[in-house]
């Protein structure tokens, strides 16, 4: 047999413990300060543009997504390959 349990209902929201609202308020903010985002701006051609979004969408993921996923492991393998040739000098 299931163990009986208070509960109340309290209406159609949901009832908060101060406390724990403080507590989250506080590690939310604490988050977004240490992942702000940063923007930058691109001007590419329109071709460019109509090229990124084709490859995005056959990916199945937003163009500007793409293209940070893209740039991203680029810049890592070319990280990479530069530190392998210099490690060679």
């Amino acid at each position: 047999m299931a163990e009986e349990q208070d509960m109340r209902i309290v209406g159609e929201g949901v009832e908060e413990d101060p406390d724990v609202t403080e507590l989250v308020t506080r590690l939310e903010a604490r988050a977004d300060r240490e992942t702000a985002a940063s923007s930058i701006t691109l001007r590419w051609g329109r071709r460019q543009i109509a090229v990124v979004k084709r490859a995005a969408g056959l990916m199945g993921v937003p163009y500007q997504t793409y293209l940070k996923q893209v740039v991203f492991k680029q810049a890592l393998a070319d990280i990479k390959h530069a530190e392998s040739i210099l490690a060679g000098q």
